[in-house]
């Protein structure tokens, strides 16, 4: 044992000794004492833990180092470089304003109060750790600054305090982060102030009891914490001061006024107003007293330690300064909560018809809903002229009908009473509908390590008509484990790319009951030449979710299956993508962010000229170039007759507009795309920037596609980010799409109240819209138990020049519509949609039903499938057989003043999980007709069913049907077999692709009519 030991052993022998007690003799053979271990002292471990946290935060930054590189050197190659280092100058200069404060208000109490070096060299250690958190989290708000130094006036004051509504989108937010930060600068500074105090007093004699509470409270209170509790108080009083502009960003629980300043804030002495003003001259108050009482009891601390009489009476005086504050504060607020329950609530709605005004105008033009233009519509029914076959085939809505959906739908990720029980009755697997994408992924994926991520809607003028298709592009997502990505090389060398587009006519059905392609295959065949790609290679999509290289040493990227094995690739080197790997900083960066460092940096398939691909998929980039857009959820792809492109809506934002209703974007019952979206609050939104990601080169650019404050002044702060609209490229301006999750936002959360303008209906909630209800999907359980979902916004081709849509540029609208029912109610009550072509881009309007008339919604329409009685026998005669039947989206359509449902039916069997569409059903003026075609369902609808007793068809095993014509009955061999003998041929060659002129001919060919409905 050390000398330290045998002193305390020899210590303690002879203080025993020195008493005359002989300590009795050790054992023989005994072990020697030993002491126990101490404890490490406090200095060891605040040393040791330093330390540690110094190793943890050294490999934090050098982490964000690594992504401020990545940044960089992506915009740079992208072209927009500025960008960042506009960016990086802000963020810098926040950034060193947070690390001198914090480690100044950290180490200048050590200083001041004299302690030693040691404690000195401690305190400044942990000054500058904590200053340069502190750095980073007041660079995060980078934003908020930019927006202060650009912010432009939107025209529009708020109706209390009169400031321009861009004070509180703009300048706001940027004025509450600096006062959070002196706030949290002056606690540091004071509890840093209280430690170095307490460290200065270590080892002097304190007195017992209050006296030494009050000579340590005196000790503590040093010139330095006295100030920077004045510092606190003067932020804290003017923090609560500007309260006074949240009341018109506030969410009120259990009002008629959702957001924003109501009666009891604005308006009498007792107001939540003037309440603020007196809390914020208490909290003076309360400061000053507090600042005098600290004072005392320093000066009251003698040198000899004797409590002088202003120590004694400190705690009464600092209660005297604080009581008149306080007393105030509480009768204002006592003041305020009895006008509410006396005043305010008794003359409800009275009293705040002006302020529900003010919420339901603020929120129409906040999210650009002031401009919906509203038309009364009444749809034909009985007793009107029924429409002509011809007609109806003509239509473009009938010629675009989406039998084939052009999304998938998936189970809500919201919590909510049914979602657990949908789930239970799905065995786990969330997504609900989406038989195109199965489809593709049975009949088009081809080798196993493609994949068909989503399913869009599109439309390309082919021989001179414009058509909707299906669309969806072959990806090649790097998801291990997969045998083809067991080396690490394969993964991110060879298996690098996708190719080509997949597309079909949204109506066009083969004899076999699958989609007619009319781009398909590897390598792409097409059909119409408006569809080709000269470059199908995909390495930028949804699926790239990890980085590529290319051009790597001695090692060719696979490109596309060929009937030999495979064809190869490598990158242009002319061409400018991605990264060069010029030196050993990036493959040093780049292996660390991919988790291959020791591949990655010691690799000899690295090259000079490699290149690395990186943030590929379409938001992640829009994102890195545009942090301050919301991407919506739904990139679809395109071509562009070069390229694969993908397009993707960018929304301006913000949580600041007076008076606005506040909604998510993001929300995850809207879900189609297979990106994960973080959600955000939101009360201003606007379709503002159309952005194109190339599918080959990763390249971007941003489109200016409206004129308003918030994206305007992002021009303003990256003048070179932004193009005007005229320089996109005609065939991508073709391809312009209204955002869906916008629409979803504005329609199904916000104008189910807004459109009641009205003030008083509005408080009364009498006029409430419900997003109208379908059924969708397998029919799970042994009852036959369907799934209600709503019905989400749908492209459709409308035609302008008849019926009641208002006429726009061009004639025929690529729309995107949603429809409503009554609050608890089934019949419909609005049609709205938007308008995507030409200069009626983002047009809004809605047919409303008038409120005294029936018609019925999607749901009533669905109810009517259900009841017919052959529907039902055919689907429980298909679910008998063990087939899977798959009720598809009901979709309203409108034909001159017809509104039609048209909703297909697909089965699946268990050998074959393919669905097959095997009927189609349209229900006609509350009559539900099904047919094996879509003509021949509209047939039946409009010539008629025959009058006869009801009885099953042949394929029930009754009679034989009636010739929907009505000349002859059917006999066995004209009624075709499901899923043979469908028409006149499945295949491109023999089956026209597009109807001619006057209708006649379906997609799928034509063959003799089934009698569906009540003809079977």
């Amino acid at each position: 044992m050390s000398g330290a030991t045998d002193d305390v052993r020899q210590g303690a022998v002879s203080a025993t000794e020195a008493q005359g007690i002989r300590p009795p003799a050790a054992p023989v053979g005994a072990l020697p004492l030993r002491g126990l271990p101490s404890a490490p002292s406090a200095s060891k471990i605040w040393s040791r833990g330093l330390v540690l946290f110094t190793v943890f935060l050294v490999v934090w930054l050098l982490d964000q180092f690594a992504n401020l590189l990545m940044d960089y050197w992506l915009l740079e190659g992208l072209g927009y470089e500025d960008v960042f280092w506009t960016n990086f100058q802000v963020e810098a200069v926040l950034f060193v304003i947070a690390l001198v404060a914090v480690t100044a208000a950290i180490s200048a109490p050590a200083f001041l109060a004299g302690l030693s070096s040691r404690a000195r060299k401690h305190m400044i250690a942990i000054g500058v750790l904590t200053g340069i958190l502190a750095g980073v989290w007041l660079a995060s708000h980078y934003r908020e600054f930019l927006l202060l130094l650009d912010g432009k006036p939107f025209g529009r004051e708020d109706p209390v305090y009169g400031n321009d509504v861009g004070f509180y989108v703009f300048d706001l937010p940027a004025i509450k982060t600096i006062l959070h930060a002196i706030e949290d600068v002056a606690i540091i500074a004071i509890v840093a102030g209280v430690i170095a105090s307490v460290l200065s007093t270590k080892g002097q004699v304190r007195p017992s009891g209050f006296g030494r509470l009050r000579r340590i409270i005196g000790r503590a209170a040093s010139p330095y914490v006295l100030a920077s509790i004045a510092v606190l108080g003067v932020a804290l009083a003017v923090d609560i001061w500007l309260h006074r502009y949240d009341l018109l960003l506030k969410e009120n629980i259990d009002s008629s006024i959702y957001n924003g300043a109501q009666a009891i804030d604005v308006t009498g002495i007792f107001s939540s107003k003037n309440a603020l003003w007196v809390e914020s001259f208490a909290t003076l108050l309360g400061t000053i007293g507090i600042i005098v009482t600290l004072r005392a009891l320093r000066e009251g601390v003698t040198k000899e330690g004797v409590t002088h009489w202003k120590t004694r009476t400190a705690p009464r005086r600092m209660a005297l300064a604080l009581l008149p504050g306080l007393v105030l504060t509480f009768i204002v607020q006592a003041g305020v909560s009895l006008r509410d329950d006396f005043e305010i609530q008794p003359n409800e709605p009275v009293v705040q018809l002006p302020y529900i005004k003010r919420h339901i105008d603020a929120t129409n033009f906040a999210y650009g809903m002031d401009k919906v233009e509203t038309k009364q519509f009444t749809p034909n029914g009985a007793g009107d002229p029924v429409p002509s076959l011809k007609s109806l085939l003509d239509s473009p809505a009938i010629k675009n009908a989406p039998l084939w959906p052009g999304y998938s739908a998936s189970l809500e990720r919201q919590v909510d009473p049914e979602y657990l029980d949908r789930l239970l009755l799905k065995a786990g697997d969330p997504s609900i509908y989406q038989p195109t994408n199965q489809v593709y992924n049975q009949q088009q994926k081809l080798r196993p390590y493609y994949e068909f991520m989503d399913m869009d809607t599109v439309r390309y003028k082919v021989n001179g008509e414009s058509r909707l298709f299906a669309s969806s592009a072959r990806e090649l997502p790097l998801v291990e484990p997969q045998p083809w990505l067991a080396w690490w090389g394969q993964r991110y060398m060879v298996f690098t790319h996708g190719s080509g587009l997949v597309m079909n006519l949204l109506r066009g059905v083969s004899n076999e009951g699958y989609p007619q392609y009319l781009s398909r295959d590897i390598p792409s065949k097409v059909d119409a030449p408006e569809l080709a790609v000269k470059n199908p290679a995909i390495y930028y999509g949804e699926g790239a979710g990890s980085m590529a290289y290319s051009n790597v040493q001695d090692l060719d990227e696979h490109d596309f299956p060929t009937a030999e094995g495979r064809a190869q690739i490598a990158y242009p080197k002319d061409v400018e993508a991605g990264v060069e790997l010029d030196s050993w900083v990036k493959q040093a960066v780049f292996g660390w962010k991919s988790r291959q460092f020791l591949e990655i940096f010691f690799s000899d398939l690295m090259k000079d000229d490699s290149r690395v691909h990186y943030f590929r998929t379409p938001l992640e980039r829009l994102e890195k170039v545009a942090p301050f857009l919301w991407g919506d959820t739904d990139p679809y792809a395109v071509t562009n007759g070069d390229r694969v492109t993908w397009m993707v809506n960018g929304l301006t934002h913000s949580n600041n507009y007076p008076y606005s209703m506040r909604g998510q974007l993001g929300d995850k019952s809207y879900v189609r795309t297979p990106t994960p979206r973080n959600e955000i609050w939101t009360n201003y939104v606007q379709d503002s920037v159309k952005a194109t990601v190339d599918g080959f080169t990763g390249d971007i650019k941003l489109y200016q596609w409206k004129d308003e404050p918030v994206v305007n002044t992002w021009a303003d702060i990256y003048p070179d980010l932004f193009q005007e609209k005229e320089a996109m490229p005609p065939r991508l301006v073709d391809q312009v799409q209204y955002p869906p999750q916008l629409m979803h936002l504005q329609f199904d959360d916000l104008y189910v109240f807004t459109h009641m303008k009205d003030p008083l209906t509005f408080f009364s909630q009498e006029d409430l819209y419900d997003d109208g209800d379908e059924v969708k999907g397998p029919i799970l359980g042994e009852g036959g138990e369907a799934i209600n979902f709503s019905i989400e916004p749908y492209n459709w081709m409308a035609d302008t020049t008849k019926g009641p849509m208002p006429r726009s540029a061009p004639p025929q609208q690529f729309s995107l519509s949603t429809i409503f029912t009554p609050e608890n109610s089934l019949n419909l009550r609005s049609i709205i949609t938007a308008y995507q072509e030409g200069r009626d881009y983002g047009r809004l309007h809605e047919l409303q039903v008038p409120k005294g008339e029936f018609h019925p919604g999607p749901e009533q329409a669905d109810a009517a499938i259900d009841q017919d009685p052959f529907i039902s026998q055919q689907f429980a005669l298909w679910s008998r057989t063990g087939l899977e039947v798959i009720r598809g989206h009901t979709t309203p359509l409108l034909v001159e003043n017809e509104l039609l449902y048209i909703e297909p039916i697909f089965v699946r069997s268990v050998q074959n999980p393919i669905p097959q569409l095997e009927r189609v059903v349209v229900v006609f003026r509350g009559d539900a007709f099904m047919g094996q075609t879509l003509e021949d369902a509209l047939r039946e609808a409009v010539v008629g069913r025959p009058q006869f007793p009801i009885r099953p068809g042949p394929e029930l095993g009754g009679e034989p049907g009636f010739d929907p014509n009505g000349d002859r009955q059917l006999t066995p061999g004209d009624v075709p077999v499901p899923g043979r003998n469908r028409g006149d041929g499945g295949s491109l060659s023999d089956t026209p692709v597009f109807e001619e002129e006057g209708g006649g001919q379906e997609d799928r060919g034509a063959g003799p009519p089934a009698g569906r409905g009540g003809g079977e």
